[in-house]
């Protein structure tokens, strides 16, 4: 029993001391830690308004609250009813037996089923695909999309 008493508050300890950040981040204020004073003994001094300094902070916080970029994928198919599924599954094997490289992503916001192919951040970047596309899905088309991760942007 005594060893459970004195190795709890050990464990406790341990784990909020896991939970701080690493040497680099400890701050949540990036005009603090670029004012730091770094390793060599440089300063770096920001002149700003006190309004400034508040909207870059909240910009930062804002970006890491968000899911993801906008930017544009190739919409494929959307259908609604009781056989979209199964047709948006259909259009997906089709795609991948054409374009085995492409990035496929058959989506669900009801009532609709949707299959969209590729990541782009700017529009131009989705000609090439759409015009190879075109070809087997003349009614393909560019679509904006609020949240593509930015691992899955090339």
């Amino acid at each position: 029993m005594r060893v459970i008493f004195l190795c709890f508050p050990l464990f406790v300890a341990m784990s909020l001391q896991a939970q701080l950040p690493g040497e680099y981040g400890k701050n949540n204020d990036v005009f603090e830690e670029i004012e730091s004073v770094d390793k060599e003994g440089g300063i770096i001094t920001i002149d700003q308004s006190a309004r400034m300094k508040d909207l870059v902070l909240t910009h930062i916080n804002m970006n890491k609250r968000s899911a993801g970029v906008e930017g544009f994928r190739i919409q494929l198919f959307s259908g609604v009813g009781s056989k979209a599924r199964q047709e948006a599954l259909d259009v997906k094997a089709q795609v991948l037996s054409e374009f085995p490289d492409a990035e496929i992503y058959v989506e669900y916001s009801a009532p609709f089923w949707r299959v969209r192919v590729g990541s782009f951040r700017h529009k131009h970047e989705t000609l090439s695909l759409l015009n190879k596309l075109k070809k087997e899905f003349p009614a393909c088309y560019v679509v904006k999309v609020n949240d593509i991760p930015l691992n899955a942007l090339p």
